[in-house]
């Protein structure tokens, strides 16, 4: 998300400078048995460098951890503007609280998180969902579908449970690291086409070679609201989407015409059988949820309303519709 970002912001014509707060930078001939916090003192020796250097306008964070409350303090000192984009709620809302009060500007990838923050002091906090980039979520051209049902992403408890389910009954195609989290005599060890990590490009190709992409939000059965990039990135590759209901997604596509929602397992069972033996309907659908994602759900426009919050433009009202 970094990369699409920074991308983004440099096609926008915006002049941005990128301070990793990884491990790229640091020597690495001191890097073994380094503690965190000598690391983290020689990262905001850098950023806090930079900052007076370059002069931006804006200090953006993603995920935003990491950064100690007196460098931001120093960064917005110098009359730089702060802000963050957190993408881990609701599932994460307990860490983000604490460090929310640290930036002028707060988002949040949950629209129903918001009233948590607000009820806690913080008054800064923006609904902010993420978004497909299209120069790599995109239609491929001349691309075969040759998987069902494709699921990517990381193993949870509950999305084996759901996944086996469906593996009685559909063909199923799984692709991220589940190899050593499946037990030995788990039936969905052949349904993981590959395990382990991979690229936005491999999985946009992966998308494209599906008939149905299932998302499965990690807290499903356990909030109803905040939605996860793979929401829009399926999308962007124009795919027919089966995802589980999140209160904000009507507001981003019209469920039943742009994408098909499912609460329960039973539920997700019948639409995937309907809609595998519908292929027009399918296509349709995935059509108009691509044509929406171009629309509306870009990174370009994201950056847009981020901008647009950040220079004031909308302080009297926090809402960005979509």
């Amino acid at each position: 998300m970094g990369r699409f970002v920074f991308e983004t912001m440099k096609t926008m014509g915006h002049t941005v400078h990128v301070c990793n707060f990884g491990a790229q930078g640091f020597p690495q001939k001191v890097m073994k048995g380094v503690s965190k916090p000598l690391f983290l003192d020689y990262k905001d020796k850098m950023l806090k460098e930079a900052v007076e250097g370059l002069k931006p306008e804006l200090f953006l964070s993603i995920f935003g951890f990491d950064h100690r409350a007196d460098v931001l303090r120093d960064i917005r000192s110098m009359g730089v503007v702060t802000a963050c984009w957190w993408l881990n709620d609701p599932f994460q809302v307990s860490r983000s609280l604490a460090q929310a009060g640290l930036y002028e500007y707060y988002f949040t990838n949950s629209k129903g998180s918001v009233p948590e923050y607000n009820a806690a002091g913080h008054d800064n906090v923006f609904y902010m969902p993420v978004a497909a980039y299209p120069p790599v979520h995109s239609r491929g051209a001349s691309i075969s579908k040759i998987y069902d049902v494709c699921f990517a992403g990381d193993h949870s408890p509950l999305r084996e449970a759901m996944l086996g389910e469906l593996g009685r009954d559909f063909d199923l195609a799984i692709f991220g690291p589940w190899g050593k989290k499946l037990g030995k005599g788990s039936p969905l060890r052949g349904k993981v086409v590959k395990d382990g990590f991979f690229e936005p490009e491999e999985m946009a190709r992966i998308f494209n070679q599906s008939r149905v992409v299932l998302n499965i939000h990690t807290w499903l059965g356990k909030s109803n609201h905040g939605t996860n990039p793979r929401l829009f990135e399926a999308n962007g590759c124009g795919s027919f989407q089966l995802c589980d209901y999140k209160t904000e997604i009507p507001e981003l596509y019209e469920p039943g015409s742009e994408i098909v929602l499912y609460n329960c397992l039973d539920e997700l069972k019948e639409k995937l059988s309907y809609y595998l033996s519908h292929d027009g309907e399918r296509e349709e659908i995935a059509e108009n949820g691509y044509r929406r994602t171009m629309r509306r759900h870009t990174y370009e426009r994201r950056v847009e309303d981020i901008l647009s919050i950040c220079t004031g433009s909308v302080r009297g009202d926090k809402a960005v519709h979509y």
